[in-house]
């Protein structure tokens, strides 16, 4: 899959042709490609090696423990320990429901803490909220994954069983922040070809500060390629909470308002600028 292996052949020409003292335009060509070529094998084995896109969350059980989880955990702990104000901006009969019965749809939102996802899906229509494929950082799972960097022993020794309940019970997949992206990208479209919306945060890793920050350019080619409507979110209140000596609990003062439904954009939208017109409808209503 996408693997390229040069033959002996063409690599002793290769060397042959930079030791060369005057080596031709095609010569130099032939060099450029082969290392093209080499660094691409390069790549597709350390994804392989560091990310795995599993399908196996999109099972029958394991849909049905993530209802049951979603249902009888998690909102009824956000309801009680958050509160959450929950707000569509525009039209919610349009704009909730229209993601609920149409097509999936990419969900996008600012990100402040490691509850963002849990608070999102809290907010989301109920036949929706059961049907969502959430990015988060490759590196992060990779690293929960293989057991390390996770500051001691005992972290270590729990983060594989961590990662596998987190993927069952919030359906994650990997995004990486460095290279790799369409390989995700490639996954996000086979969870909406499953009936999956995608949950992505634009920004590409918590704000430190609590101010949106921009958006990763990535976001816009997703929205091209999935032909998929768009639904922003913004969380509110919440980066202020874990800063100050505020009381957090049940404090009415965190909200999570989605935005009017955006269109699916069209091939021949420039990604640029659809990434900028994202980045500007979280803003709004934050």
């Amino acid at each position: 899959e996408g693997r390229v292996v040069s033959s002996p052949l063409r690599v002793v020409s290769s060397q042959l042709s930079v030791l060369s003292p005057s080596p031709t335009a095609d010569e130099k060509a032939t060099v450029q490609t082969e290392q093209a070529r080499t660094q691409l094998t390069t790549d597709n084995r350390e994804l392989r090696t560091e990310h795995t896109y599993p399908h196996w969350p999109w099972t029958w059980p394991i849909q049905a423990l993530r209802v049951l989880w979603i249902e009888l955990v998690m909102r009824p702990l956000v309801w009680f320990l958050a509160a959450p104000r929950v707000t569509y901006v525009s039209n919610p009969t349009h704009d909730g429901k229209a993601v609920m019965d149409g097509p999936p749809a990419l969900l996008i939102s600012n990100h402040v803490t490691a509850y963002d996802g849990a608070l999102v899906l809290y907010a989301l229509p109920f036949k929706l909220r059961h049907r969502v494929a959430a990015a988060m950082s490759g590196e992060m799972l990779a690293d929960m994954r293989s057991a390390r960097n996770q500051g001691n022993f005992l972290l270590n020794l729990l983060a594989p069983g961590a990662y596998y309940l987190l993927t069952a019970l919030f359906n994650v997949f990997p995004l990486p922040r460095a290279r790799g992206f369409r390989r995700s990208f490639a996954h996000a479209g086979e969870a909406m070809d499953h009936g999956y919306s995608v949950l992505i945060f634009p920004e590409g890793t918590r704000s430190r500060d609590g101010k949106l920050h921009a958006f990763r350019p990535g976001i816009g080619l997703l929205a091209q390629q999935s032909r998929a409507p768009i639904l922003p979110i913004a969380i509110r209140g919440l980066y202020e909470l874990t800063t100050t000596h505020t009381r957090w609990f049940r404090s009415g003062r965190i909200e999570v308002r989605a935005g009017a439904l955006i269109p699916a954009a069209d091939e021949t939208t420039d990604p640029a600028a659809l990434s900028a017109t994202l980045e500007q409808a979280v803003r709004a209503l934050l």
